[in-house]
């Protein structure tokens, strides 16, 4: 080493800033990739849906020796349903050989932060990626490794950018000049701090899709999220024996302040939110939270702000998303111009079901899935919480549901004149009534998301063979 670089290194060690197993500023791009490489896989699972499988796959980053790798949310979003999810595989590239596949499990979500978690099956020398949370400044170098394709082997690549604005928000960003690696993927600062990964952003794709092998590299990312928004996801991320369970107010329909009621309610550059409605039964409604009041801090602290009034709500639902339920939450409001404010507790209480976790029945052959109702199919159609009837999920391009301009999340409130009850039961007398007389329609009486009732009168394809599950 040049005794130029002994200083620098001594330098960084006396700051206190430098990890002798960090690539370091003194590193030259080959070390620096050399360094980091070993950390960059890929993560694949089959998405084997009511029309087919798929193969999706996605950048991701070791961030554990036992072979834990951390992956963009988006990749296992919530919109398909847990049970469809098969096979995940971690896919480890090389210099030198093939690409290999190590069978993986998926841990879950984290909706806090918007990430995803596998975890290796079989024991490895795994080298992580260690983020950091270290203050950035414009001006300042920044890098980083993408991943290729699979017909760029899976291989890493070196990204180089400029820090250029930090953006207050829901999810904090920081903006960049130049380019950085494709979503999911790690930045590191000037010193080699792993100091944030590469959000979804419109115009890079979120998957490593051969159609779209280059796609990262032409037209690259520019935003990345810091550290300090996703530690604490890493430290404790979600487990198939323990999975996230996220808290609910039942504050529903929040939107921001904006500069002008702000400043005919008194509040001039403070941050508020006003609530549009409560869904009833909520810990919101049992603490008699009412709609149109608006809430200014939360356990006695102000509300964050962010670049636009718009944003205020979604922060405090990210705030609330990572407390714990049964965390009592005291909440400052006011109701009235001029009128003292009030403090509010309520007792946070777990999300109820969402739509990926419900029961779901494919009819195959009149091309469409119905699932049970959750809280937010009740409360989009004002119906009460466990009304009966099916809620539809899917409807085939191709199929007679389609035909018969069936839509999603229709509410299926009759089968051929006899009320739904639930899912189970909809299966049975749907699959009986096509066994016993297949070439009779089929009619339906649904509530659209307008609230109005419709017929649906379904022709079933005229043919004798199989009916009912795929």
């Amino acid at each position: 080493m040049k005794p130029s670089r002994w200083i620098c290194l001594l330098m960084l060690l006396c700051a206190g800033r430098l990890a002798i197993a960090d690539p370091t500023p003194a590193d030259s791009p080959q070390e620096f990739y050399d360094r980091v490489r070993p950390a960059m896989v890929a993560v694949k699972y089959e998405w084997n849906s009511e029309l087919g499988k798929q193969d999706i796959i996605g950048a991701g980053v070791v961030v554990r020796k036992d072979g834990l790798v951390m992956m963009q949310m988006l990749l296992v979003s919530p919109v398909i349903p847990d049970a469809q999810m098969k096979n995940f595989k971690i896919i480890v590239p090389s210099d030198t050989q093939d690409y290999k596949e190590v069978d993986a499990t998926f841990l879950g979500r984290d909706e806090r932060t918007d990430l995803g978690f596998v975890q290796a099956k079989e024991p490895g020398k795994w080298t992580p990626i260690h983020f950091e949370d270290e203050p950035l400044t414009v001006g300042e170098k920044l890098y980083g490794l993408g991943v290729l394709p699979e017909d760029g082997g899976y291989k890493a690549y070196f990204t180089e950018a400029v820090m250029a604005a930090q953006l207050r928000g829901e999810i904090p960003l920081v903006l960049t000049t130049g380019a950085l690696g494709d979503v999911g993927s790690p930045v590191f600062d000037g010193a080699g701090h792993a100091v944030g990964i590469v959000q979804p952003q419109e115009g890079a794709d979120p998957l490593l899709d051969p159609r779209a092998s280059v796609s990262s590299v032409t037209t690259p990312p520019h935003f990345f999220t810091p550290t300090r928004f996703f530690q604490a996801s890493i430290d404790d991320p979600p487990t198939v024996d323990h999975p996230l369970v996220i808290p609910w107010t039942g504050l529903m329909q929040l939107t921001g302040v904006n500069k002008q009621l702000a400043e005919f309610l008194g509040l001039t550059n403070k941050p508020a939110a006003q609530i549009g409605d409560v869904a009833p039964g909520s810990p919101a409604a049992k603490a008699g939270m009412q709609p149109g009041t608006i809430i200014l801090a939360v356990n006695g602290q102000p509300l964050t702000r962010g670049d636009l009034p718009e944003e205020i709500p979604l922060i405090l639902h990210r705030q609330i998303m990572r407390m714990k339920v049964g965390q009592k939450v005291t909440f400052t409001v006011m109701s009235e111009k001029d009128k003292p404010t009030q403090d509010i507790e309520l007792t946070l209480e777990a999300r109820p079901l969402q739509p990926n976790q419900a029961k779901r029945y494919y009819a195959e052959d009149l091309g469409f899935v119905v699932r049970q109702p959750v809280f937010v199919d009740a409360y989009v159609h004002k119906l009460k919480q466990g009304a009966g009837g099916v809620v539809v999920d899917l409807v085939r391009r191709d199929g007679a549901a389609a035909s018969a301009k069936l839509n999603r999340d229709d509410w299926v409130l009759q089968l051929n004149g006899q009320p739904v009850t639930d899912l189970d039961h909809f299966q049975q007398d749907l699959e009986s009534l096509r066994k016993s007389q297949p070439h009779q329609e089929v009619v339906m009486v649904v509530l659209d998301r307008t609230g109005r009732q419709e017929t649906i009168n379904i022709e079933p394809p005229q043919s004798d063979s199989g009916v009912g599950m795929p």
